[in-house]
């Protein structure tokens, strides 16, 4: 974790100029796509970067807005239907929904490029703390229970069911931040994330989509830009072990569930982590916050993710 003095020096250097960045932020320009050879280079000598060179620390001043809610606007606040959030090639007939809450999201600058290129329309359904996982939640910053992403969630499989995508992708947040409804502490189980997910897939059935279930991203101990701006000549002081045993999640229920019910599972974190995760991969700051990847960092993944999902399109 990074001490509370570093953390106030470093937003006093850097604060500033990352929220004039982000009120800015009004055009994509994402990278190109990497291929499968790219990635894994990068990825695999991403735990001996040390220190940050020039380019990072012009990224870095951004890294806290480079993310999908300011460079696509329309989907800040969730997309509850599935017209509001259309990317892709919008006039196309054939569509892939991407559902979940914000960890479906991040995905949208990758699947933007996808649905272009395969000629796909792409809708997202999502609300912020919204998993695509039928559990009943605790919203914490409310008190209360998410009755609204609840109902929301059963209305979606209902519109995804008469509407008839060529396939679903499915994609959660499964770390520590998601608690039962009916106590508002207690941190689900693999179990019960393997159930919930097994039952959206279930609802799904009437759709005749392929399912795809995106793997969660393994979560930091800290905000990795700010890290990185307090330790910039010691970048793996920010890094965390994969998976990290201080923010566990659900991957495993994850693969389970889409073993049990016949669906795609897309392991995310050999673009992201060899044993451990590093906070940078070549010359991007991969993520925006502790468990979100930057849009940009999205945007280079498009190449693997459209050869991850080539089969079921």
């Amino acid at each position: 974790m990074i001490r509370c003095r570093s953390v106030a020096a470093s937003l006093l250097v850097a604060g500033s100029l990352v929220l004039v960045s982000a009120v800015a932020s009004a055009v994509v320009s994402l990278p190109a796509p990497g291929t499968a050879a790219q990635v894994s280079r990068l990825v695999g000598a991403s735990h001996a970067i040390t220190s940050l060179n020039t380019a990072l620390k012009q990224r870095l001043l951004t890294a806290l807005a480079d993310n999908a809610g300011r460079g696509y606007p329309i989907t800040k606040n969730g997309c509850a239907t599935l017209t509001k959030c259309v990317f892709g090639d919008t006039k196309a007939s054939k569509t892939v929904v991407l559902f979940g809450d914000s960890h479906a999201q991040m995905w949208i600058p990758a699947m933007n490029r996808i649905g272009v290129s395969h000629k796909l329309k792409v809708a997202l359904l999502f609300l912020p703390s919204c998993p695509a996982a039928s559990l009943d939640v605790w919203l914490r910053y409310t008190n209360t229970a998410f009755g609204q992403c609840t109902a929301a969630r059963k209305n979606w499989i209902a519109a995804v069911d008469k509407l008839h995508p060529v396939l679903v992708v499915l994609a959660d947040r499964t770390t520590s931040t998601y608690t039962l409804a009916s106590q508002g502490t207690q941190l689900f189980t693999d179990a019960q994330w393997k159930s919930g997910l097994e039952t959206t897939i279930t609802g799904l059935a009437a759709s005749k989509a392929k399912i795809a279930i995106l793997g969660d991203t393994t979560a930091f101990n800290s905000v990795v830009p700010v890290c990185l701006a307090a330790y910039p000549t010691q970048v793996q002081m920010c890094a965390v072990p994969d998976p990290n045993p201080a923010v566990p999640g659900h991957q495993g229920a994850e693969r389970a569930a889409a073993i049990a019910d016949g669906a795609s599972y897309i392991d995310t974190s050999k673009w992201l982590c060899t044993s451990t995760c590093s906070p940078v991969i070549g010359n991007y700051i991969v993520y925006t916050d502790q468990t979100h990847i930057t849009m940009t960092y999205a945007g280079y993944l498009s190449g693997v993710l459209s050869a991850a999902l080539k089969a079921l399109l």
